[in-house]
């Protein structure tokens, strides 16, 4: 077996997932890292070593590589500056100012952000210089690659430490838009107090309310309509629920006016949880009537040109009475 194919495929998937196993097994970092990197020729190779020693891979050897390396490298930077800079780089003579007309003809320009309204303090984005890097060498390296799932929650915190200030960092980078050249900051998002967060749930509470307020009586009046079978209990509980509503209103509006300063967020926290199981009730049975109100009314009619297979004179091959 001198390639690949002199071994049928199948057998040969079994025998490399065999190996990829006694890799794993073996925790040898070097030895992980070229199964993973290796080409296809040198995965055979390893293949034939480990059948050779009987399933042990203590004879696969991880061999390190000398590269013989020519890299020709280009580089074009380009900066963005205003117009009264351009004229400082190439000065104010003839052909300058030609030149310096021919880099602005085809960009509209980016007011400066701190003098939109000056003409010469537009940016225009030019070509600085082009660096060519030639370099040769050779170089001797080996990479090693291990990975794992961490399960120590000490490790995981600290992973997370570590990535969360990468992350800030970045973050907090402010951005500056170059068409519209605008800067913007992305700004951390302020946590709230336990006051705020309790008045953002009350008037959440409230939004609901005044929702189910507006949508109780059109259920009730969908229902008599559509001729809702089985309603009638539904239709008195939802007529129950509109006298309730009101004094719910009225208390949440007057909970809701109470000045930040003077809010007890355990107490106000404590009555928007007690609030929740009568809200819940209403709510359920709103979306009760709804459903019943949407099966009454059918399935949607269809467009024009379209038949009712079940309508038309075609059976299909379906058994009916005239058949019979």
């Amino acid at each position: 077996m001198a390639s690949p194919t002199g071994m049928p495929r199948p057998e040969r998937k079994r025998q490399y997932a065999a190996l990829r196993r006694a890799v794993v097994r073996s925790c040898e970092p070097a030895l992980l890292a070229k199964f993973s990197l290796c080409s296809d020729g040198e995965r055979w190779s390893m293949l034939k070593q480990w059948l050779l020693a009987d399933g042990k891979v203590d004879s696969i050897t991880v061999e390190e590589k000398f590269v013989r390396w020519c890299e020709q490298l280009r580089t074009d930077k380009y900066v963005t500056v205003t117009k009264l800079q351009l004229y400082q780089m190439y000065g104010h003579t003839k052909e300058a100012k030609a030149f310096v007309e021919e880099l602005c003809k085809g960009q509209s320009g980016t007011p400066h952000p701190q003098c939109p309204g000056n003409e010469m303090a537009k940016m225009f984005k030019v070509l600085k210089e082009v660096a060519e890097n030639t370099s040769t060498g050779t170089r001797a390296a080996t990479e090693l690659s291990v990975g794992g799932r961490v399960r120590s929650a000490s490790m995981k915190e600290l992973i997370a430490k570590q990535l969360k200030l990468g992350v800030e960092s970045l973050e907090s980078q402010g951005m500056m838009d170059l068409r519209t050249g605008a800067i913007k900051s992305k700004t951390k998002k302020k946590e709230k107090s336990p006051s705020q967060t309790a008045l953002a749930d009350a008037k959440q509470y409230l939004a609901k309310l005044k929702k189910c307020v507006n949508d109780i009586p059109a259920c009730v009046k969908n229902l008599a309509e559509y001729h809702v079978r089985n309603s009638d209990e539904l239709v008195r509980v939802l007529h129950q629920h509109e006298v309730r509503l009101p004094p719910l209103v009225e208390e949440a509006l007057q909970r809701t006016a109470i000045p930040l300063s003077e809010i007890d967020a355990a107490e106000f926290t404590d009555w928007v949880d007690s609030k929740k199981t009568v809200l819940g009730e209403i709510e359920g049975d709103v979306r009760d009537a709804k459903r019943r109100i949407t099966a009454a009314k059918g399935p949607r009619p269809k467009p024009k040109g379209e038949e009712d297979p079940d309508k038309s004179g075609e059976s299909d091959g379906a058994f009916s009475e005239e058949d019979a």
